[in-house]
């Protein structure tokens, strides 16, 4: 991934994961049977999205990238 992308795509991400969350906790708390076509998308791609943050953006999923070089540590 291009480090010049990388906030971009962050960003980008983030404005589908943060509504997906709120559409999760909103169906917990009145219910699923209310819920529009859209917040059913939402609801389906939380997983994915959930997880594509969890693999590229956080540290827990980051690999080499948060070890420090060989040498130092």
């Amino acid at each position: 991934m291009s480090p010049r992308l990388r906030p971009i795509l962050l960003f980008l991400l983030l404005l589908a994961l943060f509504p997906a969350i709120a559409t999760f906790v909103q169906a917990l708390r009145t219910g699923f049977a209310g819920l529009a076509w859209w917040q059913w998308v939402l609801l389906a791609l939380l997983p994915v999205l959930a997880w594509l943050w969890l693999r590229h953006f956080s540290i827990l999923g980051c690999r080499d990238a948060c070890r420090p070089p060989r040498g130092q540590a």
